[in-house]
């Protein structure tokens, strides 16, 4: 493969940051006061360190099968009907995600932005918008990607404001306070907070550098992604009291409502439509790996990504105004990624070792 085919070290490193900075920074802090309160930026840290081992599980399977995606290495050591079983599974898992992120999307816009516009019509207006880029080649996404990662400073620039607030030390002591049980659970919180790691599954056979640079590569993302949401957690938790972060869904965004300067007000809305890119990539890379899912599709890929398009926007209608349906696609969600995120890679390469198969390794 040419350079110009391939992804560059830089390229991965923002698709992956860009995939976990979502929706899920957003109502973390609110979600970790039902375990790790005050602790739940230690329960952040705690994810990042299994995320990382799990990095390693999937690099060590990618390794030995430098030329296959995900699909392929399923199909490759399960058979063609296992396989495709799995993959069908991996398919379902992106599109529910994508469908997941475009409800958390529209009700963000709804609650803070265009509260007359109906859920319907945000939900269009972002899947056109998605879809034209993703039907695309990853190499243009990944450009894409970072070029808006400049929205990244943006976002820190943004909660230095914050710091003029009065914050309460006191909030986060003493550490351990909630106990390593509720940490390691709000670790498990954290751990569907930020998924989206699990791209690199799709991304190894186009990268320009394999082998430890790799690794090196999505090690420092995951760091990145780490350190930026456990500061936005340990954030709102010296601003909010607990009873304050346990009643405010979005406090990630309403830490900026109260400041006002002469030039610049609404600090919380200007935070919101810079949010919007990430949840929006998020959307777009799901749909586009959810085609790579279905190896045995034949077609042109662009039209697999305007079906996926398509299956995603009958999702999200099903689901906008029922609060049941949308708790069952977060359940959903949360299973299929215990399955698609952490089990099968870790026995596709189980079973990799005890059949002695694998491809042409790489060294960096």
């Amino acid at each position: 493969m040419s350079k110009t085919e391939s992804l560059t070290n830089v390229q991965i490193f923002f698709l992956m940051v860009q995939t976990q900075v979502g929706f899920g920074i957003l109502t973390l802090p609110n979600v970790l006061q039902a375990t790790s309160k005050g602790d739940g930026w230690m329960s952040v840290l705690l994810a990042g360190l299994v995320i990382q081992l799990f990095l390693v599980i999937i690099w060590l399977l990618l390794r030995r099968f430098p030329q296959l995606t995900y699909s392929e290495i399923s199909t490759f050591l399960l058979g063609k009907m296992t396989g495709t079983f799995i993959n069908i599974i991996i398919f379902v898992y992106f599109i529910l995600a994508a469908a997941f992120v475009l409800l958390q999307f529209s009700t963000i816009i709804k609650e803070h932005l265009l509260l007359d516009t109906p859920y319907w019509v945000l939900g269009l207006v972002m899947m056109l918008t998605c879809t034209y880029l993703a039907i695309s080649d990853i190499r243009i996404i990944a450009r894409f990607f970072v070029l808006i990662s400049l929205l990244i400073v943006a976002k820190f620039g943004f909660s230095f404001f914050s710091f003029s607030l009065p914050m309460d030390l006191h909030h986060i002591l003493p550490l351990g306070s909630s106990g390593m049980k509720n940490i390691i659970l709000g670790g498990k919180d954290c751990l569907l907070s930020v998924l989206g790691f699990e791209i690199i599954l799709f991304l190894y056979p186009l990268a320009s550098k394999k082998g430890t640079t790799f690794l090196k590569v999505v090690t420092w993302a995951n760091v990145f992604v780490t350190g930026l949401t456990s500061y936005f957690v340990m954030l709102c938790i010296l601003i909010f009291s607990e009873s304050a972060l346990d009643k405010i869904k979005y406090p990630v965004i309403y830490f900026l409502r109260p400041l006002h300067f002469q030039m610049i007000d609404r600090l919380d809305m200007l935070f919101v439509s810079i949010w919007i890119v990430p949840l929006a990539v998020s959307i777009v890379i799901f749909i586009h790996l959810g085609g790579k899912s279905l190896t045995f599709y034949k077609g042109k890929p662009q039209h697999l990504v305007i079906m996926n398009s398509a299956l995603v926007f009958v999702l999200f209608t099903i689901a906008k105004k029922d609060p049941a349906s949308q708790k069952l696609y977060s359940l959903t969600l949360e299973y299929l990624s215990y399955g698609v995120v952490f089990t099968i890679p870790g026995l596709l390469l189980l079973l990799s070792f005890l059949f002695k198969k694998h491809g042409k390794e790489v060294s960096s």
